[in-house]
């Protein structure tokens, strides 16, 4: 995919199919990442004045192609030298689900089509069709995504992600045949290297039991943290949401304490609008992997991107 025609078009409110295109961007930046459930993108551009005032959505094109449809988070005019520059932050419609809350008790009998369609009228969002039902318990402030997380990780053991407004529950497939690998050769690799982040681990995890009459009733030890000599504990109320297996609430707290642990990155000039959950080699250097991490940013000489794979036990082996 070349660099050279990166578009920001902003969708009138009413009627919300009219927009207004601008092109020459002077800066721009995208980012995925798998545990996040959105892209994020801030654009700066040298714009004439918009010819309406209240935006519906942002889509950001390159050569044609849509890489990003996203709310309006900011937009901001300025001027100087007799100029005036538009700057635009944006977070892709599923950032929504991190700010509605559902309703506190507990539910039951629920399909993910249920928990993303029946609660709230979301634009945009769609999710993967999953058949399997079960129950959902929802203490006071916790978000639509705490419920998908929560609804996910019970019937998959995994961790749900997000690529272009879209929720994937399965595990991204390691099979070249349904996910091929896009493989980077010397000549196109800028950089590479590893990285380590035991920043958010938890080493022992401490539950209470159902009447929280016994603040220990379970405990898990995070191994990982444990053998890095990481000494963190933390207290928890019995989560309702695992009151049928316990010890599975305490076994995610600690998976997720060890997202992107270790991670192999790479950087090359240009975008091939990968996805989350893609496949990526660099030879030997980074073998076939599962992509986590997505960090673009574009200027007028072109695009500069970095590709991160973690390996954490949701994504990748540790």
């Amino acid at each position: 995919m070349t660099n050279n025609h990166l578009k920001i078009r902003l969708y009138a409110l009413d009627p919300d199919t009219d927009y207004q295109e601008f092109q020459d961007c002077i800066a721009f930046t995208l980012e995925r990442e798998i545990y996040t459930p959105f892209d994020t993108v801030t654009a700066t551009l040298p714009a004439e004045e918009i010819s309406f005032r209240e935006i519906s959505r942002i889509s950001v094109l390159l050569d044609e192609t849509e890489i990003f449809l996203g709310l309006v988070d900011s937009i901001r005019f300025s001027f100087r030298n007799q100029k005036q520059f538009l700057k635009i932050r944006s977070k892709s419609f599923t950032s929504l689900l991190t700010q509605n809350e559902l309703p506190s008790g507990l539910h039951s009998n629920l399909t993910i089509q249920d928990l993303i369609k029946n609660f709230y009228q979301f634009p945009y969002i769609t999710c993967e069709d999953f058949p399997d039902s079960g129950y959902l318990f929802v203490k006071s402030g916790n978000t639509m995504w705490d419920g998908v997380v929560s609804f996910c990780y019970k019937l998959t053991g995994h961790y749900p992600y997000v690529t272009e407004n879209h929720i994937h529950l399965l595990k991204p497939s390691k099979n070249p045949e349904n996910n091929p690998i896009t493989e980077f050769s010397p000549g196109e690799v800028l950089e590479y290297g590893t990285l380590q982040d035991c920043s958010r681990m938890i080493s022992h995890y401490h539950m209470s039991d159902m009447l929280n009459d016994t603040p220990d009733a379970f405990m898990q030890e995070n191994s990982l943290a444990s053998g890095l000599k990481i000494v963190r504990h933390k207290h928890i109320d019995f989560d309702n949401s695992f009151r049928h297996a316990p010890d599975l609430a305490l076994a995610y707290r600690n998976s997720y304490s060890n997202r992107g642990f270790r991670a192999d990155y790479l950087v090359y000039n240009g975008f091939y609008n990968l996805q989350l959950g893609n496949q990526i080699q660099f030879g030997d250097i980074i073998p076939a992997q599962i992509l986590c991490k997505v960090h673009a940013v574009y200027s007028p000489q072109g695009f500069r991107t970095e590709l991160t794979c973690y390996q954490d036990g949701f994504y990748n082996k540790i």
